[in-house]
């Protein structure tokens, strides 16, 4: 008799060994030591400088290993994420793999009409909407464009839009600190207050260092005020191979690693053990039109590199997938999306934002995002792996079956072929002789419009939407 115990493993990849991970971490720490990150904030640096860094002319501080040791002790290994309801639903931990998107962008492909425009608020609910009937599809990221509003207020008025018709957890950038204030007022509203949001947080925020080796002076007050507040943290950088870091993968990963120290050290000496996440979106440039490139395979092999080492340090990971360079709904637009999804999935990076923007993160749309949708299902049931126990070998029913039989009506067949992957929008149908089928394109926009005009998501709560409403007339009065 077989074991009753399951054998079970996570498909995974890796694509750096640990001897690499650590030649990398030594250099990113060269980088600090040696050449040092340019601060334009006059009271982080003195921060530092009490803290045992260097402060030279010109704004350069460098900072020594041992207070990015320091931080690295910190830094939890695991951030919890909840909805809107308060349901603790991303664990980012281990191998976790949950995909993400931005709702919104500088334009937008409408479904209705097939016109590229400017993005605005009604826009932010129809995307809202579709997110939230989107399975795999498990939080956002909002990037807070809103061509209909004053700029100043857009990132606000947006992430108002995402709180109303969509319940999965909101990362968000913002235009200063006083919007990020805002911001966490709007999230303690609907979490219930802000100790419940503290341990319990719907929100986290984003901040970029700028590359080279560059780190701007709101940047570094937003990331106090998130360490301080207790409110999840997200730094990483965006460095582009040949053009803002080395022409070398290995020399970038390095260089955005140190980036991402820097903000890290700022943040755990602010209040060790806040929240802390971090990644990169490391490609290349591509030397024909000296675009950043989305659908390169040199960035899912960066991201893939970058999720190794943070697994080694014991860092919660920002990945990206499912971002395309593609400019319609088109065949490239497909194969970017799966390539980068398996990659991010087979790694396991744990928060994998970016889903769905096509043109060099320009366009957002909900068609790419239902076609997202559809493709990273299919990675999450790879992802499933192959359970080996005694009920999923089966003996017993190949036995009963036996030669020639069939498996169709018995009763285990019934208990697992649930297990299988059913396509939404993939086609398995036997084509007719005369009969015509429907495009993936027709049939996504199809199902867009749908979704936008008959998913309903439960409404919040009457008092939290009257103190959120209340809370509104501040900025926009």
């Amino acid at each position: 008799m077989r074991s009753n115990n399951a054998h079970f493993i996570t498909p995974q990849m890796r694509v750096l060994s640990d001897d690499q991970i650590k030649s990398i971490y030594f250099a990113a720490l060269e980088i600090l030591e040696r050449t040092g990150m340019k601060i334009d904030c006059q009271e982080t640096l003195q921060f530092l400088a009490d803290q045992g860094a260097l402060v030279g002319p010109g704004n350069k501080v460098r900072i020594p290993a041992y207070l990015v040791e320091r931080a690295l002790k910190t830094v939890p290994p695991r951030v919890v994420l909840c909805n809107r309801d308060g349901e603790r639903k991303l664990f980012l931990e281990d191998n976790n793999v949950y995909f993400g998107c931005n709702p919104d962008n500088p334009d937008y492909l409408d479904p209705y009409t097939g016109e590229r425009r400017p993005f605005t608020s009604k826009d932010g609910k129809d995307m809202a909407t579709v997110i939230d009937y989107s399975k795999n599809i498990e939080f956002v990221l909002n990037a807070c464009f809103s061509a209909d509003v004053p700029r100043d207020v857009a990132d606000r008025v947006i992430i108002r839009q995402m709180m109303l018709y969509m319940r999965k957890p909101i990362g968000f950038s913002c235009t200063n600190a006083d919007s990020l204030l805002d911001i966490i007022d709007m999230a303690a509203i609907v979490a219930g207050g802000y100790d419940e949001l503290r341990m319990n947080p719907y929100i986290f925020h984003i901040q970029e260092p700028i590359s080279p080796l560059s780190h701007d002076g709101n940047t570094m007050k937003e990331i106090k005020i998130c360490a301080e507040k207790g409110i999840p943290l997200v730094y990483y950088p965006m460095p582009m191979a040949g053009a803002t870091a080395p022409a070398t993968l290995a020399g970038m990963l390095a260089q955005n690693l140190a980036e991402a120290f820097t903000g890290m050290v700022v943040h755990q000496l602010t209040k060790p053990g806040a929240p802390f996440i971090t990644g990169g979106v490391a490609s290349i440039m591509d030397m024909k039109t000296t675009r950043f490139s989305y659908g390169a395979p040199e960035m899912s092999l960066s991201v893939a590199g970058l999720t190794d080492i943070l697994h080694y340090l014991k860092i919660p990971i920002w990945g990206t997938a499912a971002t395309v360079d593609a400019k319609t709904v088109d065949q490239q637009c497909a194969a970017e999306i799966a390539i980068s999804s398996l990659m991010s999935g087979l790694s396991g990076a744990n928060l994998v934002h970016d889903t769905g923007l096509m043109d060099q993160a320009t366009v957002t749309c909900p068609e790419v995002l239902l076609l997202a949708d559809e493709i990273q299902g299919m990675v999450r049931r790879i992802l499933g792996g192959i359970p080996v126990t005694d009920e999923t070998l089966a003996l017993d029913v190949v036995d009963e079956i036996g030669n020639g039989g069939s498996y169709i009506s018995h009763e285990h067949t019934y208990k697992h072929f649930r297990d299988f992957w059913v396509p939404s929008l993939f086609d398995r149908s036997v084509l007719q002789k005369g009969q015509t089928m429907p495009s993936l394109t027709e049939r996504l926009n199809t199902k867009a419009r749908y979704v936008i005009e008959n998913h309903e998501v439960p409404p919040l709560p009457s008092d939290k939407l009257k103190d959120l409403l209340e809370l509104e007339k501040k900025w926009l009065g």
